[in-house]
């Protein structure tokens, strides 16, 4: 039997890397308007993003289990399409902006994933994102991205 790698590593690894993009891409928002209650466009996702990177340093300082590489699930090629629709979001979301973006990869994530109905799907993502639009848009008062199309067509 032999002893496996500590997949903690590489698993962390990948969240802190998504999680400093995130940081990277916060740079290039377009300025919040001073006055405005609460955290602005740009401390919010830096906020989420160190978080992620704690988690990140705590995952991969944990010890892994299974310790054998045959004890070792194997990833289904479904977590890795998962994964690519994860990394596909934030250009989704510079093109339709944040909300659209979130139904859509909520209704492609419960397809992919199955055993749910396409109306149900639609009607959770639906849900979903008028949610975060009150919380984030009319308790907050921030202003979520738009995407390029969405400015293009003037909304």
């Amino acid at each position: 039997m032999r002893c496996a790698r500590n997949p903690n590593h590489t698993i962390a690894a990948s969240i802190a890397a998504v999680a400093l993009a995130a940081i990277a891409a916060t740079f290039s928002f377009e300025p919040v308007p001073p006055g405005l209650p609460g955290l602005g466009a740009v401390e919010f996702p830096r906020l989420v993003s160190a978080i992620l990177l704690l988690l990140a340093l705590i995952l991969g300082l944990t010890a892994a289990s299974p310790r054998s590489e045959e004890d070792a699930p194997r990833i289904s090629s479904l977590a890795w399409l998962i994964f690519a629709l994860c990394l596909g979001f934030l250009p989704l979301m510079e093109i339709v902006g944040m909300i659209p973006a979130i139904l859509i990869f909520l209704v492609v994530a419960g397809l992919l994933w199955g055993g749910t109905a396409s109306r149900t799907l639609l009607l959770s993502a639906l849900g979903m994102g008028i949610a975060i639009w009150l919380v984030f848009v009319k308790i907050f008062r921030l202003t979520l991205p738009k995407g390029w199309l969405v400015t293009m067509l003037g909304f």
